[in-house]
């Protein structure tokens, strides 16, 4: 999604399941800077997002693998988890550590891509 759309990864990871048309294959994302637009994706990810989703309403679209922390610093907002499995929203660290891993066997210097360097 985030090659297919040109948008900024926060952009992205910012999107709940309410902010997808998947009719006309786009989403309404907040800009730096506050404004609103919506960015159109592909085949590929038109294929891919329902099997993400698995039928989910609402929440986050992107979700960490693990379950959000209720209490104490490290608790996210209720807007950042999904009310089905608690699981919350995935964060830019998270997203980069894991695209790096996924893309260490492309890149011909073997450390991985940032997602800046996906979005280009």
């Amino acid at each position: 999604m985030l090659y297919e759309t040109c948008a900024r990864t926060d952009e992205i990871l910012g999107l709940d399941v309410t902010d997808l048309d998947m009719e006309f294959r786009r989403a309404l994302i907040v800009e730096k800077g506050g404004d609103q637009a919506y960015v159109h994706w592909e085949t590929p990810t038109a294929r891919l997002l329902p099997r993400l989703l698995q039928g989910r309403a609402t929440g986050p679209v992107f979700l960490a693998d693990r379950r959000a922390p209720t209490g104490g610093r490290r608790a996210q907002a209720l807007a950042d988890i999904d009310p089905d499995t608690g699981r919350g929203r995935l964060s830019y660290p998270r997203a980069e550590y894991l695209f790096k891993r996924a893309s260490m066997l492309h890149d011909p210097h073997g450390a991985g891509w940032t997602l800046h360097q996906l979005r280009r």
